[in-house]
């Protein structure tokens, strides 16, 4: 009678266990889903957006793309959410108001495809608020930034399909545990019982029998007292699942790795294994961080610059990626001084390794040769 109870025993067991495994894994995921995305927006906010134009307004569209880009955010918060928004949703809205920029929460678009789009019910965030606006706009009046890497959406697919499985599982525990369970343990030698009545004789009851007479004091409202010999026990069902710290840390390894893999993140910048003599950062900045500052990139010199600055002039829009590695310049010496003889100024120089510039004529004065003459020089030497 009780078999199917030690039978429920080892689904439940195995559903807990099943659910302790995911549960863990689905917060690891979580965590490196995390720290990925927030490696490759930390890198692009890091970095400085150039306007290469000539345009009057260069210093206050520099000044909006990476200080301000609106009243109430500087431009590494504002940078950070939006390529967090573009490497989770493959796409980010931003939309310029009053030579402002405010990244949007939700929007309506239409699917033109011979001409432009328009973009209604559109929400903007701003500093942890939400604003509707109610105007319409084209699509050459927004930055619609599209990111579509098939390995970070497929990743995030089965990491929401790992949640519903889990849910799956939790309810199927759920139900099977709302009612108290008990194990009976007989002995070999339990094959009959007897029982006192109470005329004082013995009746002899069998396994079936006795089960269904401990089931019914299970079931009783009335106190009751069970008593027990040595080949027979009834225990309530305890379970008690959990996951080990060393497979736990196996676990964490391959998960970041996995993530790191959707990313184009370098397992030893990812885990942070970087040894002195690695190209683990350039490779980060080259497969992880640089496909998306193109997108970046493509999008504001098309917003910003247009079509015809860009062929006639060849102006665009770049996110300076060469901010983002530090630069020892002590170590660098000799690399910038071989920039400094092929025609840099100091202050190019001084830009590149964070310095602030000198904005002086010997600052921007030009070396032409090896020997470092200024333009105009006539004593300069000769290139040998």
């Amino acid at each position: 009678m009780f078999e199917f109870l030690w039978k429920r025993d080892k689904e439940i067991q195995s559903l807990a266990e099943i659910i302790a495994v995911d549960m863990e894994k689905l917060n690891l995921s979580k965590l490196a889903i995390e720290k990925a995305i927030m490696m490759i927006a930390k890198a692009i906010a890091k970095s400085d957006i150039l306007i290469q134009t000539e345009s009057k307004e260069k210093n206050k569209q520099e000044y909006r793309l990476n200080i301000q880009p609106n009243d109430h955010e500087c431009g590494t918060v504002f940078w950070t959410e939006v390529v967090k928004r573009l490497l989770t949703a493959q796409e980010a809205l931003i939309i310029p108001l009053g030579g402002k920029y405010y990244l949007a929460s939700a929007w309506q678009v239409s699917n033109n495809v011979l001409t432009e789009r328009n973009y209604s019910d559109i929400t903007l965030t701003c500093a942890g608020y939400n604003y509707s606006i109610y105007k319409k706009f084209r699509s050459s009046e927004v930055i619609h930034l599209k990111y579509d890497n098939a390995r970070i959406r497929l990743y995030l697919q089965n990491v929401v399909g790992q949640y519903d499985r889990t849910l799956d599982a939790v309810n199927a525990m759920m139900r099977m545990s709302s009612m108290p369970r008990f194990k009976l343990k007989l002995g070999t030698s339990a094959l009959s019982f007897r029982e006192k009545q109470k005329d004082g004789t013995d009746k002899i009851m069998t396994k079936d029998q006795y089960v269904k007479k401990i089931k019914n004091l299970l079931e009783s409202d009335e106190l009751a007292v069970l008593t027990e010999s040595d080949s027979v026990s009834v225990d309530q069902l305890q379970i008690n699942t959990g996951v080990k710290a060393e497979e736990l840390a196996k676990t964490a390894l391959q998960i970041n790795n996995e993530v790191a893999n959707a990313f184009d993140i370098p397992e030893a910048v990812f885990n942070g294994n970087i040894t002195e003599k690695s190209d683990a950062t350039n490779e980060f900045i080259t497969y992880a961080v640089g496909p998306v500052a193109e997108v970046i990139n493509d999008t504001l010199t098309a917003y910003i610059v247009g079509e015809a600055d860009y062929c006639a002039k060849d102006e665009k829009v770049m996110v300076w990626l060469a901010r983002f590695k530090h630069v020892d310049v002590v170590d660098s010496a000799v690399n910038l001084d071989k920039l400094r003889g092929i025609g840099f100024n100091y202050d190019e120089i001084r830009g590149m390794v964070g310095y602030p510039l000198l904005n002086t004529e010997f600052s921007q004065a030009r070396a032409l040769t090896k020997n470092y003459g200024e333009e105009g020089n006539g004593n300069v030497a000769e290139e040998n």
